[in-house]
């Protein structure tokens, strides 16, 4: 895959822009003064931080990036700007204030332990003519771009005026838009695609504490869902990896890669670009970039100083089966109707992100999709995490039921089982039994309808032999597609 073609996607990033100073030195004695050390300064280095660090994370992976901020009329704002003209990151929208110093963020390192830090912002919120310049310049921007991503550092950018109108401008024009919070009530993020909170900042946004365990986690996610309504929430949890929750209930979780943290400073900048990127550019689904976040997060932490993350860095073994299985279009949705193959690579990507997940098949013609189709494959998918469901082809309908059938083809049954929300994939079978599907798959549990015994349901020994079970679910619309075949006979069989 080549990232860097002529025209890559261009994403809006604004936020705080952030100056990090690393002063790096040896320690020899402390200060007869104070029982501190003293630093022997030996070297200065620096790196874009906060909304800047983001921007230039997603120009390493290849996006287009047009970044809006502000940097103070001073000599760190100048090395800022140049660090990110540097980068490759388009600076035309960050605005120069004269009465508003750069945000700049000084870590003391001595005999390369950290030893304080050194903080120089301000916090109170954008002047409204400042405001004004930036709402206009992502207006003008935003027809052309993938989406907005949004850095809060909580000093003054994100104000809440410039958030409500940046998400009204956004949801006009159907425009994902994908927040960093930071200390902010929930409410101002309302129109949000996707939240990627800490732990703490979950707290903050849910009003609930402790938010330790992964039942408290788990509890506060759902506050911030059930509040503003975002597509997901995808909570990161250090070295303990992410969850993501979406509005359907689903739950998965990332677990951290164990690697050895040497700098956790930026690393956060490094998962949300990554996201960003796999979501909006590459257009990967929402499990497949919390993969790719997590990746780049741990990456991150291994490097000295606001590093960034290449894709070459992310390019792992399972970071290959997701990317083997992207769509070309940018920002078009993961295709459910997948091949046996491809369906055994998607879980077995699944499976190495969460041990845990209960993947649940059914199987059926499904011709003429009814009510009773849409309640029974809804009951189906609450039984586990994801639902696998095996349609007859054509040929295997017309064995079972006679040349008259199906009355739509196999193409439109997958289409429309995979239009359902509640179903995750389709996988076409040419068999007369789904039994080599459920051999293959090996789901944790098979379902089928209440009008069959357990004796009777293909494939039932080998799930339960490999730990699963089956349940029987009973139709709740009395309803069948040859009632309907018959109704529409009746009504117009005579014309």
């Amino acid at each position: 895959m080549d990232v860097h073609d002529s025209n890559p996607p261009n994403l809006l990033v604004i936020g705080d822009l952030i100056l990090d100073q690393y002063v790096l030195g040896a320690i020899h004695r402390n200060s007869p003064d104070a029982n501190v050390p003293v630093v022997n300064q030996e070297r200065s280095k620096w790196f874009p931080g906060g909304a800047a660090n983001v921007a230039c994370n997603l120009v390493a992976l290849g996006s287009r990036v047009v970044l809006i901020g502000a940097v103070g009329e001073d000599d760190e704002g100048q090395r800022l700007l140049s660090l990110l003209n540097s980068a490759k990151v388009d600076v035309s929208a960050v605005q120069v204030i004269k009465d508003r110093p750069t945000c700049l963020k000084t870590r003391v390192i001595g005999n390369q332990e950290h030893i304080v830090r050194i903080d120089r912002e301000v916090t109170v919120p954008l002047e409204e003519k400042h405001q004004v310049v930036a709402l206009d310049t992502l207006q003008q921007k935003l027809p052309q771009s993938r989406g907005i991503l949004c850095s809060d550092y909580d000093k003054g950018v994100l104000c809440k005026p410039l958030l409500a109108a940046l998400m009204r401008a956004a949801n006009a024009r159907d425009k994902p838009v994908i927040v960093d919070p930071k200390n902010k009530e929930c409410s101002h993020y309302r129109g949000a695609s996707v939240l990627t909170p800490n732990l703490q900042e979950l707290h903050l946004l849910s009003g609930l504490h402790p938010v330790n365990s992964s039942s408290d986690v788990d509890r506060a996610a759902q506050a911030v869902m059930s509040r503003i309504h975002p597509q997901a929430v995808l909570a990161t949890c250090g070295a303990d990896g992410m969850v993501l929750y979406e509005p359907n209930g689903r739950r998965m979780k990332v677990p951290g890669s164990g690697s050895v943290a040497r700098d956790v400073n930026g690393a956060g900048d490094s998962s949300i670009a990554a996201f960003a990127w796999g979501y909006l550019v590459r257009g990967y689904s929402l499990e497949a970039a919390a993969f790719v976040a997590n990746s780049a997060g741990s990456i991150a932490v291994t490097k000295f100083g606001t590093a960034i993350v290449t894709e070459a860095e992310l390019e792992t073994p399972s970071f290959k089966t997701v990317a083997a299985d992207k769509p070309d279009t940018p920002l078009q949705k993961r295709s459910k109707v997948v091949n046996l193959s491809q369906l055994l690579r998607h879980l077995e990507t699944v499976r190495q992100l969460d041990s845990q997940t209960q993947v649940v098949f059914t199987n059926g013609c499904f011709d003429l999709l009814h009510v009773g189709h849409n309640e029974y494959l809804q009951t189906a998918r609450r039984q586990g995490n994801l639902l696998v469901v095996g349609l007859n082809s054509d040929a295997s309908i017309q064995r079972l039921k006679g040349n008259k059938r199906p009355i739509l083809p196999q193409g439109q049954r997958a289409d429309m089982l995979a239009a359902l929300e509640c179903v995750d994939f389709v996988v076409i079978f040419e068999e007369d039994t789904p039994l080599p599907l459920i051999q293959a798959i090996q789901p944790g549990i098979l379902v089928k309808g209440g009008d069959y015994l357990p004796h009777q349901v293909v494939g039932r020994d080998v799930v339960e032999a490999s730990g699963g079970h089956l349940e029987l679910v009973p139709f709740k619309t009395e309803v069948s597609t040859s009632t309907v075949i018959q109704k529409i006979v009746d009504c117009y069989g005579g014309e």
